[in-house]
Formats: C-alpha cells, structure tokens, sequence
C-alpha cells in the first residue's frame, strides 16, 4: 500500500446526524455556526433512518485541482486541498468535477468554494463529533491483479466501496 495524504474517514453506524460536525467545521472557518458554511455536509435519508456526513476525500489526482482554470486550488503537505481566495473567480468547476460531491460553493456570496482543508491537520468536525464518528485516516492505495473474470467483476464491486474508505483499487 502507498500512502497519498490523509482524509477524514466516515463510520456510518456511529453517525448520529446531530450536524456538530458541520457547525464547529462553519465556526473554525467562518466564525459563525451555520451548516450552510461547512465544509461537511450530513445527509440524511429519513426514511431509511441513515446519516452520513460527506467530506472531501484528498482525491489523488484531485479534479477540482487539476481543473481549476485560475490554479485557485491546491494540494498541501498533507493532501489536503488549499484554496487562493484572490485567485477564485467563482467559476464553479470545482463544485461540478467533484466527484463526491463534497466541493460546493459559498451561500452568501457564491464567490468561492467550501472544500475541507483539514484544518491544517487537525480537523475540527473530528475533534468535535460526540459519537466518534469520524476520524483522520492515511489515503491508501492497493493494486491488485484479476486471475479470472469473477475476481474482475468483484473488483470492479470492491472498488465502489473502497472509494467511500478512502482506499484506491488499482488494477496491477
């Protein structure tokens, strides 16, 4: 396994939905609790009576990075995406290429993106989550190599998944 940064991992069956994650994330960004300003966004499903908070994932390679027209956006020591608020012209193509839905842009102004940055290591939404539902984690990569058509198929299966885990699955 090769090692790619850190990410913030999601335990879905501790995940409470009390969104203490998004207003501390909104506070230590934006100095206001409002879950409209985090850089995490719990969704929830009532009916199936499931949350689940969704937080960038440090991709690498990242697309809302590579594809930012102004170089607005960029990787730090740890991964995590940094963003040039001089350099943004709002253009959205972050928020549009995400492919987590995680990068969405800023309610009052719609100038510029809320990605999660880590909070420079030490992400409040972490620190703050009461259940423990969330945690930071390496981003892994694992390269494998199909024997047959069904380890193929299950691959391609376990690759949904890993993704959500912050674990690449790479064909060898």
């Amino acid at each position: 396994m090769e090692s790619k940064g850190v990410h913030v991992v999601v335990d879905p069956s501790k995940c409470v939905g009390c969104n203490i994650c998004e207003l501390w994330c909104s506070y230590e960004h934006e100095g206001v609790f409002s879950r409209s300003l985090s850089r995490i966004s719990v969704i929830t499903y009532e009916r199936l009576g499931f949350d689940y908070p969704v937080v960038c994932q440090q991709c690498e390679p990242a697309p809302c990075v590579e594809l930012c027209p102004t170089g607005a956006l960029s990787k730090g020591k740890l991964g995590e995406v940094n963003l040039d608020k001089g350099k943004c012209i709002g253009c959205r193509v972050c928020s549009e290429v995400c492919p987590y839905g995680a990068a969405r842009m800023e309610p009052r102004e719609a100038r510029y993106p809320l990605i999660c940055d880590l909070c420079g290591g030490e992400p409040m939404c972490v620190a703050r989550c009461p259940t423990n539902a969330l945690s930071l984690s390496k981003v892994t990569n694992v390269k494998v190599k199909p024997r047959n058509a069904a380890e193929t198929f299950a691959i391609s299966e376990l690759r949904k998944l890993a993704e959500g885990w912050g674990v690449g699955v790479d064909e060898a």
